[in-house]
């Protein structure tokens, strides 16, 4: 049973993509891509608008599509 569940939540993973760098346009002193969205990502609740925000509090702007 162990592992089972062992592999379900590896498989998890492995579909679960984050935000990706070539989707933002960064400022002259933005923060680290991968620091920003990890800050962002604890304090947005999975909310893509908080996300935004957030983002661009740490000189991050999204690319439009």
């Amino acid at each position: 049973m162990r592992s089972l569940m062992i592999v379900f939540a590896v498989a998890l993973s492995a579909c679960a993509t984050g935000p990706k760098e070539g989707a933002w346009t960064s400022s002259e002193d933005a923060q680290p891509f991968e620091t920003a969205v990890a800050a962002c990502s604890q304090s947005s609740y999975n909310v893509e608008t908080n996300f935004v925000i957030c983002m661009a509090g740490r000189g991050w702007t999204k690319q439009a599509r």
